[in-house]
């Protein structure tokens, strides 16, 4: 190899590696919306949640308190203009407890898609085809509501996606600028995560004597897009009614 070639592959080199660390610089300067939630925003690489995200709550047992959190965060991205879009399988969404958590009524969106027919009666066959479909649909408007430009936030409940799905829902908000919560069961940990977020939410012991009001929730980082994986926690206050205490007790899972 002559001089020339060694100096010009060296000059090449150089320019692909500041180019790399612009590309990361710029990463890292991207828009953040904090919670409002201090611990919640401490817990978080960057203070808060990134715009034009994919964060996973992993729940496993009961939903109810990853669903709060989730809202709460998104309370925070609805600073600026738009909608949270509800994804509701299982109609099991009610709007009007939620406006604790910052969310007027006016700016939320509910998504449900209603079944016109009844499979009583139908072979197993065509029943399983049938609930097949509305699968699909879901995860339709879930991808639908994830690209639009009126929505700020979308949340949904997804029990049952591959990593696919979370891939191609990472992909449409990068130009959408749309955040998008999902709240998984606990079988997602066996799938490689596309969320630029992963979140575990668990309720612990109530009724302790730091405050006999409120249940204590537990919130674990476990993956984070800069490849933070060292399993950080932060344990909540959650009062009767719904709301989270601006206090904490953290922990060091490493």
């Amino acid at each position: 190899m002559s001089v020339f070639q060694s100096g010009s592959r060296e000059h090449t080199l150089q320019d692909l590696r500041g180019r790399i660390s612009g590309l990361r610089v710029r990463e890292r300067r991207r828009e953040v919306l904090p919670t409002g939630l201090l611990p919640l925003d401490g817990l978080f690489p960057e203070g808060g949640v990134p715009v034009g995200s994919v964060v996973e709550w992993i729940c496993p047992k009961s939903g109810h308190a990853a669903a709060s959190l989730a809202m709460r965060s998104a309370s925070g991205l609805l600073q600026k203009h738009g909608c949270l879009a509800v994804i509701d399988q299982g109609n099991e969404f009610y709007p009007a407890s939620d406006v604790i958590h910052g969310v007027p009524l006016s700016r939320i969106l509910l998504v449900r898609i209603s079944e016109t027919s009844s499979t009583a009666g139908l072979g197993k066959k065509i029943e399983s085809h049938l609930r097949g479909d509305a699968q699909h649909q879901w995860l339709w408007a879930l991808e639908q509501t994830a690209r639009s430009r009126g929505v700020r936030v979308v949340m949904a409940w997804l029990p049952r996606a591959t990593s696919a799905i979370v891939r191609r829902l990472q992909l449409a908000v990068e130009s959408s600028r749309v955040t998008v919560m999902l709240m998984r069961p606990a079988a997602a940990l066996k799938q490689v995560s596309f969320a630029d977020l992963r979140l575990m939410v668990e309720r612990e012991r109530s009724g302790l004597q730091k405050n006999s009001q409120a249940d204590q929730i537990r919130v674990r980082l476990l993956k984070a897009k800069d490849g933070i994986s060292d399993e950080r926690s932060v344990r909540l206050w959650q009062r009767p009614d719904g709301n989270f205490l601006d206090t904490a007790d953290t922990a060091d899972d490493r």
